[in-house]
């Protein structure tokens, strides 16, 4: 696991300054225009240490295949406008099914150096599966308190859970049978977890939930689920007191503040430092 510092205090304009850009690509719920604090102090971060950083622009709750192409667009327009043939991709949550969706079936393998992908639902999430056999009911009870959160953080709202769908483990076992990894691309992965409610106490239903059927969780994606190419660890804060689903991307910024549990940036810098160091 990567040793952590606290980039606040130091900075390095060329630490962060890769061969190729980076491209935050955000998850189901939000999108980088209506949200753009989605990646709270990350991108600053990034940027002080001498990245070029974008954005991912799919829609919030688009399915796998049309946030795809609209990622594509995005790395078209990066190309067009500032040259560059290739990115780095960080991807939170479920833009990292878009992004290896856009890689292998949109002809993108070429254009992209490295995936690494930040508590993506990779295997999917067996509970919604378990939940829609026994108590479909109660499932749509889930579905509305998550969406409640949504509406409260400022995030998009769904016109129905069809979205939620893509994220089971029933949809993601025929998604990786048909959906290879391009052996161009250096994929990456990172697991999180929460220890207990205190370190997200919005998410301690679903996290209580999702541990009793399959262990250690962010609040939403199993840690089981998260591992993916070169699987890097699961991380639960410089101090070990956890790290819920939002806080990966920064988006509990004031809650990680107050409960102690340090800067999410720190690691994102020493993330991106890596992939510098290795060419990329």
């Amino acid at each position: 696991m990567m040793h952590q510092k606290d980039n606040r205090q130091m900075t390095d304009d060329n630490r962060c300054k890769t061969k190729y850009p980076i491209v935050l690509v955000h998850g189901i719920g939000y999108n980088d225009v209506d949200y753009p604090r989605y990646w709270g102090r990350i991108p600053e971060a990034l940027t002080a240490n001498g990245a070029k950083v974008y954005f991912g622009q799919q829609d919030g709750f688009g399915k796998v295949a049309k946030n795809a192409a609209q990622l594509k667009v995005e790395l078209d327009m990066i190309k067009e406008k500032d040259g560059y043939d290739k990115v780095n991709l960080i991807a939170h949550s479920k833009g990292g099914i878009d992004a290896r969706y856009m890689i292998s079936e949109l002809g993108m393998a070429g254009r992209v150096a490295s995936l690494t992908t930040m508590a993506t639902p990779h295997r999917g999430i067996r509970t919604i599966d378990i939940f829609k056999e026994r108590s479909p009911a109660l499932l749509s009870r889930f579905y509305g308190i998550f969406n409640t959160m949504l509406r409260v953080d400022g995030g998009d709202l769904p016109n129905d859970n069809s979205a939620y769908d893509q994220l089971t483990y029933d949809y993601m076992s025929i998604f990786n049978e048909y959906v290879k990894d391009a052996q161009e691309v250096y994929y990456q992965s990172f697991a999180f977890d929460m220890k207990g409610k205190f370190a997200d106490p919005a998410l301690y239903l679903f996290y209580t939930k999702i541990k009793q059927y399959e262990g250690d969780n962010d609040g939403l994606v199993p840690v089981s689920s998260a591992k993916w190419g070169n699987f890097r660890g699961v991380y639960s804060g410089p101090d070990g007191k956890g790290v819920s689903h939002p806080a990966v991307c920064d988006g509990r910024e004031k809650l990680t503040e107050k409960k102690g549990l340090g800067n999410i940036s720190d690691f994102y810098v020493d993330l991106v430092s890596e992939l510098r160091e290795m060419g990329y």
